[in-house]
């Protein structure tokens, strides 16, 4: 049998083939690899905003008194456990900003700035652009046993 009359593929014919096809998957796998992590951060994000707008509708519910002292409330507590578990850190902050003017004689008044601020523990946000930054939820809670009209 004669040289030329064999049939098969040539190793120059294979490597123009795995050219070929490595040219088409590699950007298919670029694209799935950059939608799981889009993915990962939107899921990461949704949770962060989750455990932010639970500790404010929960310092909404309480009320005033309790609202200042909300770091020691169990309910609270409860949250920021759960939020430790996975994975994430509620950092409270509340504020009473004094009310001014007010009419002579009258007791001061009081409305609380209530801000959480709630952080990944396991992503770090050192490149914003890719990473969770730390969020901000901030409220105001009156006390009700004044009339501001």
């Amino acid at each position: 049998m004669s040289k030329n009359k064999r049939k098969g593929f040539t190793l120059v014919e294979i490597l123009v083939v795995l050219v070929l096809i490595s040219c088409g998957l590699l950007p298919i796998y670029s694209l799935i690899r950059n939608g799981q992590q889009r993915i990962s951060r939107a899921d990461t994000r949704t949770l962060a905003t989750l455990f932010g707008a639970s500790a404010l509708e929960l310092c909404r519910a309480v009320g005033f008194d309790r609202a200042m002292k909300i770091t020691k409330d169990d309910d609270f507590l409860e949250l920021q456990y759960v939020a430790e578990k996975n994975g994430y850190e509620i950092i409270p902050s509340i504020v009473p900003l004094n009310v001014e003017p007010l009419p002579a004689g009258a007791k001061p008044m009081y409305i609380l700035q209530v801000q959480f601020v709630v952080k990944s523990k396991h992503k770090k946000a050192e490149n914003t652009s890719t990473d969770m930054p730390e969020l901000k939820f901030v409220t105001l809670i009156t006390d009700p046993r004044y009339n501001f009209y």
